[in-house]
């Protein structure tokens, strides 16, 4: 029992926590937060894989390949066609009817329309309350499909992971073509995650989900669409130089103490608290402005004081390298990792079937689009405005939290805790 409880709380320390809760997803809250604008809850950023600030300041999951043609395909001229509630495709004028549904084929059209490759991330801005935890591009923004890429970003939560969304009334939040899945837990599987992922000695600080170099392809076999290739989790560990970091804060401090002592021999009584520089850059600049007459009676102090504020503006200019913060790629981790892709689709068929397709068809979408302009642009005519009708309508959470009363009343009501 003891070890149950250890092994619990292991599991939620891969993650922080949240302040809020509405809809569910296993023993986490998801909350929406409406007052935030559409600008608020979305993300607008190209994929950069491998560069330090992507990783450190977006991450989260990015779709941006472009389908081969393969065996059946090569060659071929391929358009598209939606009429009259019908998805089709044509290759070589023969047509087929894929089976994608419009809840997922809708977003993914605008989604390949946008010039945008970063489909969610959970790194937004909550400083002064200007933007959402969770930012989804803004074609995935309140979907069903949203929610299931939201699911795909939580690997790192495996005894999660397994599960779906619930709405605020307990049932489970399906599209028509899932409504015959019942999520299970695969307590073998869940352990095997567990251990790759948040045991002692797990190599990596974060993860993305993309299918940069993925080598995705489509083809024609025995009278079908197939595809071959899928998106892989690219695990990255974070390293800084620490003595750059303490000698790039102790010049801060300096330049800061430098101003206030300049400030206060300048500006004399009229240096007060209010526009200290560690609290009102901004007003002491004012300030300095209103007095600068003053400047060629005392001039040594209003010339150290600009150039010491022109220093520290200087910095904002700084990248996270020049921070001494750099990411290492942890590629055989990675490649190790993704061997399991099929064990992902078993532990979680929805959510990774879902992800799948967004991955393969934005990138055959990206392929007609490039090979035959004319059809594309016709094909997101007929898309554009339309709602899914095989989809309850989501609203994608903003945060989430862990409900730790839910885990351990459960405990209590199955005797594995007292």
């Amino acid at each position: 029992m003891k070890h149950q409880l250890i092994y619990l709380i292991a599991l939620f320390a891969c993650f922080p926590a949240a302040i809020f809760g509405q809809a569910t997803l296993n023993v986490l809250d998801l909350y929406h937060d409406s007052s935030f604008s559409v600008h608020g809850r979305t993300v607008e950023s190209k994929a950069a894989v491998g560069e330090t600030g992507f990783h450190i300041l977006t991450g989260g999951i990015s779709f941006e390949a472009v389908a081969r043609p393969a065996v059946g395909a090569e060659g071929e001229e391929i358009s598209l066609d939606y009429t009259g509630g019908r998805f089709t495709m044509t290759v070589g004028g023969q047509t087929y009817e894929p089976q994608l549904p419009e809840w997922q084929l809708f977003p993914i059209v605008n989604f390949v329309e946008s010039p945008y490759q970063v489909a969610f991330s959970s790194l937004g801005d909550t400083v002064d309350h200007r933007q959402a935890r969770l930012l989804y591009h803004p074609a995935f923004l309140n979907t069903l499909l949203g929610l299931r890429i939201f699911e795909a970003d939580i690997l790192n939560i495996p005894g999660v992971l397994w599960d779906l969304p619930r709405d605020g009334n307990g049932r489970y939040l399906l599209a028509k073509s899932e409504e015959y899945f019942v999520p299970h837990k695969d307590s073998v599987l869940n352990l095997r995650l567990y251990d790759e992922l948040c045991g002692e000695g797990r190599p990596f600080s974060s993860f993305i989900l993309t299918d940069r170099d993925a080598e995705i392809t489509f083809g024609i076999e025995d009278g079908r669409l197939v595809f071959a290739g899928h998106p892989y989790y690219l695990f990255t560990k974070n390293t800084a130089d620490r003595n750059e970091i303490r000698e790039l804060r102790e010049r801060i401090e300096q330049y800061y103490r430098d101003i206030e002592d300049n400030a206060s021999i300048f500006l004399g009584d009229a240096y007060t608290p209010e526009i200290n520089p560690h609290r009102n850059m901004t007003g002491l600049v004012a300030a300095l402005e209103a007095n600068k007459s003053k400047a060629p009676f005392n001039p040594f102090p209003y010339r150290r004081l600009k150039a010491d504020i022109a220093k520290l503006d200087s910095l904002q200019s700084l990248g996270l390298e020049d921070l001494g913060v750099k990411i290492e790629l942890l590629s055989g981790f990675s490649a190790d990792f993704n061997r399991n892709w099929e064990l992902l689709k078993r532990y979680n068929p929805v959510v990774y079937s879902a992800v799948e397709n967004v991955s393969r068809w934005a990138a055959l979408f990206r392929y007609i689009k490039r090979t035959n302009p004319d059809n594309w642009a016709v094909f997101r005519g007929k898309i554009s405005g339309r709602r899914p009708k095989d989809a309850p309508e989501v609203k994608t959470p903003t945060w989430f939290e862990i409900d730790y009363i839910r885990i351990f009343s459960d405990r209590i009501e199955k005797r594995e805790i007292f």
